[in-house]
C-alpha cells in the first residue's frame, strides 16, 4: 500500500468502522503500508518476513519488514 492505512480517513463512521481492518484482520491477514524500496527487490523470488508488535484488541501495530533475496 502506499496510503498511511488501508482505510479510507472517514472509515471511522463507516459500517462496520474500519472496514478493511475488519475483513483483514477477522480473516486472520494483515496489510502493510509505507513500505520503502520495493523497486529494487527481483520481480520475483524475495520472501517478506514481517514481525508485528503482539498487540492485544489493537487495530494496527508498527512492524519490522524484513526482504531475503537470493545472491
Amino acid at each position: 500500500m502506499e496510503t498511511v492505512g488501508t482505510d479510507a480517513g472517514a472509515a471511522h463512521a463507516f459500517d462496520p468502522p474500519f472496514p478493511c481492518h475488519s475483513y483483514l484482520l477477522g480473516a486472520g491477514k494483515y496489510g502493510l503500508t509505507q513500505l520503502r524500496n520495493l523497486s529494487v527487490l527481483p520481480a520475483t523470488g524475495a520472501v517478506l518476513l514481517a514481525a508485528p508488535l503482539p498487540i492485544v484488541g489493537g487495530s494496527g501495530s508498527p512492524a519490522r519488514v524484513l526482504a531475503l533475496v537470493e545472491r
